[in-house]
């Protein structure tokens, strides 16, 4: 074989120079080595000399390549693998109606008679302009339905036909020509034999990592069984924690970012990929008031946003490492969990926590929080941060941003809104005023994986003076990207969080929003509103029954006057046949069975039901006869 020949391929050409101009000497290896000592040329094992003292195996090498090549793929294998993909996910999601939100049984179909529903005004509760008519997962037409081809194929966020099979897909419907999928050992079945996470002898194990692979259909087997050993998120019934949801445009984004996989975090690797980060977190800064001179960026989940917004606090207020023991971190003891979390990851562990109370409507006490702020300065401490939060996770509540803005000025202190929650609840009009002031905090964190129905691990900070920002993050390139053509002017994600190598999140924030538009949204978030008003209301006129006004999506009842063991039988009995999954909280030293309406899939109807369950679970306690109780 001609060295001049081989070099001239472009796929030679980078192994060709550096066996040219590098001084090789045999290596010793775990595994064959293509490089052998040899002063003769074998044309029969294709051995190539490249000096006198070095011969090139390219047997050896094109043995290498073709397994490497296994990696690349046709688009008949790309379609074929995307198909089954979408045939595993389809009988997840068309099961997902039927089992319990954790997946433990089938429970039976409930039957809603006409006297268990309430009947319109009954309630005082009306529909308007905010009615929602569809939402994620219904679109019948629109400008997403394409039709091409004698096939007539047509596709849409969920609906997806194409060719003689016919095939269709959606979140209750799912066919796929001669390969029908209605049930079977691949389909995601639950009951007796179900497969549990930590609940039972029928844990499975993923499929191992093998030395050789195996097919795309028993990797697409083994990976649906997922669906039987998770909290279904997605359930219309799963009314616990937070609960995570994701549609389908938001599934392509991610293949779409995973599959032309840009460096997203500098404008020199792909500007256009920075720019539809850039357009999300000023979308989201509008959203709150934020002027044109904030900065952001996408990150892996709230905690990490509000890790991002306190090293830029920590960095601004308190400089100096010595000053950390004495700095005060203020929270209301409603705040998550994560916030504190953040003070040793930060280096800040010796830093002081203060937790001030919640008053009546479980808001932070800002009398109480000047009181302490007071008390810490008298004693030479350094308060540097408070955060208030817009939606605690407990309850819903709403701090008081206004006032506590005013007291963080008077004392030279950062405020951070964690706005995970609720943030995205400003886009509804009927919560508007919830937002007052959080345009004057210095920073703000937010979850497009809650409200924005984005899949997990879908964060997004904002400071308020992107300057400190980047000040805070400024990424200090290595020798070996010094040819890098760079603009002091372009203000690169990877300048603007302390990560580096990161997915490229924007797509499964931005593809929903550009197809589905921002009313969606708006009408999907109002809707939860509405119907946590609905679910109050209605229970509001139940005996036995206290229960708190909400202020966003999140109901806090109980039976007042008995234990806390009585209410946790409350809470089994209503669970027991695994249409509803929910929690209970413990608030100001009350336990309450508490209640959040979050999911896209949620619906009056739903609502309707639990409804019953309570009302059911309560008669069946046999417990004495009392009057209406509420409170809020």
């Amino acid at each position: 074989m001609d060295v001049t020949n081989f070099s001239s391929q472009p796929h030679w050409r980078h192994c060709y120079r550096n066996i040219c101009t590098d001084n090789f000497v045999e290596r010793k290896h775990s595994f064959p080595s293509p490089f052998t000592t040899s002063f003769k040329t074998h044309s029969r094992t294709k051995k190539i000399t490249m000096s006198s003292e070095v011969v090139f195996n390219l047997e050896y090498l094109t043995r290498l390549e073709e397994s490497a090549r296994t990696l690349e793929s046709t688009p008949q294998q790309r379609s074929e693998m995307m198909f089954k993909a979408q045939r595993e996910v389809d009988a997840y999601l068309e099961q997902l109606s039927l089992d319990h939100p954790t997946g433990w049984v089938i429970p039976p179909k409930e039957t809603q008679g006409q006297d268990k529903l309430v009947q319109p005004g009954q309630y005082q509760v009306q529909s308007g302009p905010n009615q929602v008519q569809s939402g994620p997962d219904r679109v019948q037409s629109g400008p997403y339905q394409a039709q091409s081809g004698p096939d007539q194929a047509q596709s849409g966020p969920d609906r997806v036909q194409s060719g003689p099979d016919q095939v269709q897909s959606g979140p209750d419907q799912v066919q796929s020509g001669p390969d029908q999928v209605q049930s079977g050992p691949d389909q995601v079945q639950s009951g007796p034999d179900q497969v549990q996470s930590g609940r039972g002898p029928h844990e499975t194990e993923p499929l191992p990592i093998q030395e050789n692979g195996v097919s795309i259909d028993e990797v697409l087997r083994d990976f649906s069984r997922i669906g039987n050993e998770m909290e279904r998120e997605g359930h219309p019934g799963h009314m616990a924690y937070v609960p995570g949801n994701s549609t389908a445009p938001a599934a392509i984004g991610d293949f779409l970012a995973a599959s032309f996989n840009p460096y997203s975090l500098n404008v020199a690797s792909c500007r256009r990929a920075v720019k539809m980060q850039q357009m999300i977190v000023q979308w989201v800064g509008r959203l709150f008031g934020y002027p044109s001179a904030c900065a952001g960026n996408l990150t892996s989940g709230g905690t990490v946003a509000t890790m991002v917004a306190m090293t830029t606090a920590r960095d601004h207020k308190v400089p100096r490492s010595k000053d950390y023991s004495r700095s005060v971190l203020y929270l209301s003891e409603l705040t998550h969990d994560g916030v504190a979390k953040c003070l040793s990851t930060l280096g800040m562990r010796e830093a002081v926590v203060r937790k001030v109370p919640v008053d009546d409507k479980y808001r932070m006490d800002v009398n109480i929080l000047r009181k302490f702020i007071e008390n810490d300065v008298q004693n030479n401490l350094l308060p540097f941060l408070v955060v208030a939060t817009t939606g605690t996770t407990d309850v819903g509540s709403v701090d008081p941003v206004p006032a506590i803005r005013a007291v963080a000025t008077q004392y030279n202190m950062w405020l951070h809104v964690d706005a995970c929650y609720g943030g995205f609840f400003v886009l509804c009009n009927s919560a508007k005023h919830l937002f007052e002031g959080v345009e004057t905090a210095d920073s703000i964190a937010v979850d497009p994986h809650k409200g924005l129905y984005a899949p997990f691990g879908t964060g997004l900070v904002l400071v308020r003076n992107g300057t400190l920002l980047r000040n805070s993050n400024t990424r200090q390139h290595g020798n070996y990207m010094q040819d890098q053509l760079t603009n002091p002017e372009d203000w690169n994600p990877e300048d603007l969080t302390f990560e580096q190598s990161a997915h490229f999140r924007a797509p499964r924030v931005l593809l929903p929003l550009q197809l589905y538009g921002v009313a969606t949204f708006r009408d999907a978030l109002q809707e939860k509103l509405e119907l946590a008003k609905y679910l109050y209301l209605r229970l509001k006129g139940q005996a036995h029954i206290q229960v708190v006004e909400p202020v966003l999506s999140t109901v806090l009842f109980r039976i007042p006057g008995v234990s806390d063991n009585t209410n946790r039988a409350l809470l089994r009995e209503i669970t027991t046949d695994g249409r509803f999954f929910i929690t209970t909280t413990t608030v100001k030293g009350v336990l309450y069975l508490r209640v959040i309406i979050f999911c896209y899939r949620t619906h009056r109807q739903d609502v309707d039901v639990f409804i019953n369950k309570v009302k059911d679970a309560v008669v069946k306690m046999e417990l004495p006869e009392v009057e209406f109780c509420h409170a809020g």
